[in-house]
């Protein structure tokens, strides 16, 4: 009996193989083919500079399966003025969208055999375009016709608030209630499309308002000193000031509605500004780090005798977006070196044998030219140069010295501007040579 089950258990093993070889022969259903379509966009910015807006995105590095590096053959950005931007379907391009910037992308470079015999092999050519992964910058001008455009989206009248009849006798004083004004929109897209012309997902909607800002503020009065440039400006006359701190004894005002943030500003370097039109450009970033909340800006650093220009643009937020307003009118002043270096300190003379040596404090200057080194006879004033060239030791034997004789002595530092500037005169020393 036992052998029996053995027997019948190989049996059902081999009918199994059989089963099974016999299987590997025919074919499955056909597989799906991969879809080689772009990611979404997801890294992108938008920012809107007086009539410019400026949409900011990285190129995608993979297609929606995750598979790198992506079939990417261009990016797109499109944008409509609407309430509401209009829902999108992938691959699908709305007749309402109309197409601001575009711009090719390259595909990415096999990595170089290696070199044989140790020679290396010629550089590829560099198709145009950009790289995946990349960022680029474009720009949309925002033109009358834009300004202007109706929305593309149907709106629906609303039903007329009833008629509500007053006492006469009644006097209102101000609105009783704050009613915010819509603000109309210009909305942002932006998708890769691979090499067979498809379309990835659509990336998130971007908006900038079109309510216009507050206007340019007034040329800046530059100033300078050894260590930068100072502008100072006018705001300009709707720019949105903070309210003066509450007197003492006087309750504080809470007006209606959201409280509306005070105009900031932004400093730039006049020659960066860029350029309005649709393609790739450099948005102009600003010499202050942070808005300034009130009108003034030191810019560190400084070039003497060469010109600086700085403008200046207002900063106000509204719809909850900061959109700059005009470029004030910009200034222009050349810096020239007339700041001397610090004065030599702890000057000490040590009479000698025909001789009166002289010790100094070391000046802490970037354009320190070096010390001119005077003497005179005490008790009188030292006027005579023993330095005709500036020297850049910090101490110096006299041995045009007469013994017994009482000598005063200053120093002064020079740096190496044309005209040198000269430090005012160091401590006095007197010592006289012995025989």
């Amino acid at each position: 009996m036992r052998a029996h089950v053995v027997r019948a258990g190989r049996a059902a093993v081999v009918l199994c193989l059989v089963l099974a070889a016999a299987a590997c022969g025919k074919k499955g259903p056909p597989m799906a083919p991969r879809q080689r379509v772009p990611a979404k966009v997801g890294d992108w910015t938008v920012g809107r500079v007086d009539d410019t807006v400026f949409v900011t995105l990285g190129v995608p590095t993979a297609n929606i399966a995750g598979d790198q590096p992506g079939d990417i053959a261009q990016v797109e950005v499109y944008a409509v003025t609407a309430a509401t931007p209009p829902v999108l379907q992938n691959d699908r391009v709305p007749s309402e969208l109309t197409l601001v910037a575009s711009a090719t992308v390259r595909r990415p470079l096999p990595p170089p055999p290696p070199p044989k015999d140790g020679t290396p092999l010629p550089p590829l050519p560099v198709v145009p375009g950009l790289d995946q992964g990349a960022k680029v910058t474009f720009s949309e001008q925002l033109t009358a016709a834009i300004l202007t455009a109706p929305d593309v989206t149907p709106t629906v009248a609303a039903a007329a608030p009833p008629v509500v009849a007053l006492d006469p006798s009644l006097t209102l004083s101000g609105p009783a209630v704050y009613v915010p004004a819509t603000a109309r929109r210009r909305h942002y897209v932006a998708v890769a499309v691979s090499r067979r012309g498809r379309r990835g997902p659509w990336s998130d909607w971007r908006s900038v308002p079109l309510t216009a800002p507050s206007g340019a503020p007034g040329a800046p009065t530059l100033t300078f000193d050894d260590k930068g440039i100072a502008a100072s400006w006018t705001p300009a006359p709707d720019a949105i000031i903070a309210p003066a701190p509450t007197a003492d004894g006087v309750l504080e005002s809470r007006p209606f509605g959201p409280v509306t943030a005070p105009t900031r500003y932004n400093v730039y370097d006049a020659a960066a500004a860029a350029d309005g039109g649709t393609g790739a450009v450099t948005r102009p970033a600003p010499l202050n780090p942070t808005p300034l909340a009130t009108p003034g800006f030191a810019a560190p650093g400084i070039a003497f005798g060469t010109e600086r220009c700085l403008m200046v643009r207002g900063i106000d937020t509204i719809g909850g977006v900061d959109i700059e307003g005009p470029a004030s009118p910009r200034a222009c002043v050349t810096p020239r070196d007339t700041f001397p270096p610090a004065a030599p300190a702890a000057l000490e003379a040590v009479g000698g044998s025909g001789v009166i040596s002289l010790i100094w404090e070391a000046v802490d200057a970037t354009d320190l030219a070096g010390y001119l080194v005077f003497r005179g006879q005490a008790p009188g004033e030292p006027t005579t140069l023993l330095t005709p060239a500036p020297v850049s030791a910090t101490s110096l034997e006299d041995r045009t010295v007469t013994a017994g004789v009482r000598y005063v002595y200053v120093v002064v530092a020079v740096d190496s501007a044309t005209p040198p500037n000269r430090s005012v005169p160091s401590n006095r020393a007197e010592e006289s040579a012995r025989q």
